[in-house]
């Protein structure tokens, strides 16, 4: 019998590993007006994010390693807002957009401008 509760064990954690956390996943995308996306330790919650122009996202600090918000362009920043370039868990910045386009943005303590690591796209339009 101990075999078979081994397979059992192995198959769960397998299937809960598979299916991941309540966090989101990379490569989400969510669309809106106003919309939260959490920094999560290296990760953000959504990898693409779509507001019309006006609109607004609110960064919300949710790991243990500091985490910001960063254009590549350079255009905008979490810092503008939330003075200081590093949030940490439960810190907030909400930035309005009022200029369309399409952004790259990225963590500076775990991604680049280029869009590798923690990274992803804006679009605001």
């Amino acid at each position: 019998m101990k075999p078979r509760v081994l397979v059992l064990a192995v198959f769960a954690a397998a299937l809960l590993v598979a299916c991941g956390g309540d966090e989101g996943s990379e490569g989400d995308v969510v669309e809106g007006t106003d919309v939260t996306v959490s920094m999560f330790d290296n990760r953000y919650e959504y990898t693409e994010i779509r507001i019309p122009i006006g609109g607004s996202v609110n960064w919300l600090g949710a790991g243990r390693n500091p985490h910001n918000s960063v254009a590549g362009d350079e255009s905008w920043s979490t810092e503008d807002v939330f003075g200081n370039l590093e949030q940490f868990e439960d810190d907030e910045a909400v930035i309005t957009y009022t200029e369309p386009g399409e952004y790259v943005f990225f963590c500076t303590f775990h991604g680049n401008a280029e869009g590798s690591g923690m990274a992803g796209t804006l679009i605001v339009g």
